[in-house]
């Protein structure tokens, strides 16, 4: 199993890791350690837990927001396909119902 170095908070923490993983791991490793880093420029003294404790708090966040922004949108695109099978519907009455009055008026006329 890989190892992969993470550095947050100053300090650096070797990780086991699946197999070609090892870049996805360091890239969230770095996104931890920038929340940190807004974190300890924010709040400056507070004990370094607590800003992980904080910076845990923040991403946990981020993917609550962005699941609801996800269910959103799916639920939009289920309204949308709605819509558009309801119109795609209508208009196919629509024209059969022209057309059956176009067929009754040539049958009338012949």
């Amino acid at each position: 199993m890989p190892q992969v170095s993470v550095r947050i908070a100053n300090r650096t923490y070797e990780l086991a890791c699946g197999e070609g993983e090892e870049s996805r791991v360091q890239e969230l490793g770095a996104y931890v350690d920038e929340k940190v880093e807004i974190l300890r420029r924010q709040l400056p003294g507070l004990p370094e837990i607590k800003l992980m404790v904080f910076a845990a708090l923040m991403l946990a966040d981020e993917v609550r927001e962005a699941r609801t922004a996800a269910q959103q949108a799916a639920a939009e695109g289920r309204n949308a396909t709605d819509s558009a099978e309801t119109l795609a519907q209508t208009l196919e009455e629509l024209v059969t119902a022209r057309v059956d009055k176009l067929s009754a008026k040539v049958k009338g006329a012949a």
